[in-house]
């Protein structure tokens, strides 16, 4: 088995390029540590983009762990509280009648396409019409 790039006899260490390089095959140390450095000096080249608005961002924030986004994404400040505002409804409102939820509350089923946390009584009035 030989080296991707520069075609050397692989040993014992191998290296399995990132995807986004688009190199198909394994890597020898040196030629993995050269690409790895290509691509770190290409990332801090280009400027960070929200994920949203994709404007240039300065101070980027990272998405809450609970928002589901892919990691290494940032949003800028407007897209970020944006962002939290709808995830704060979703979990503490119900997505009917936007009353505050209790201790209990209720997943919609899948059929039913809604996007949130019910109460007892929206729910029961969707369980009814079943």
């Amino acid at each position: 088995m030989s080296c991707a790039i520069c075609g050397k006899e692989l040993g014992r260490h191998r290296y399995k390029p990132s995807e986004e390089w688009g190199i198909e095959g394994l890597l020898c140390g040196n030629c993995h540590i050269e690409k790895t450095r290509e691509f770190m000096i290409r990332q801090e080249e280009t400027p960070d983009k929200c994920v949203m608005c994709k404007e240039i961002v300065e101070d980027g924030q990272k998405p809450k762990w609970q928002w589901e986004m892919e990691s290494g994404t940032l949003l800028c400040k407007s897209c970020y509280q944006k962002k939290d505002a709808d995830h704060n409804k979703k979990t503490n409102f119900c997505a009917v009648c936007s009353g505050k939820l209790s201790m209990f509350y209720y997943h919609p089923k899948p059929a039913w396409h809604i996007q949130g946390n019910l109460c007892r009584k929206c729910w029961d009035n969707h369980y009814g019409k079943e």
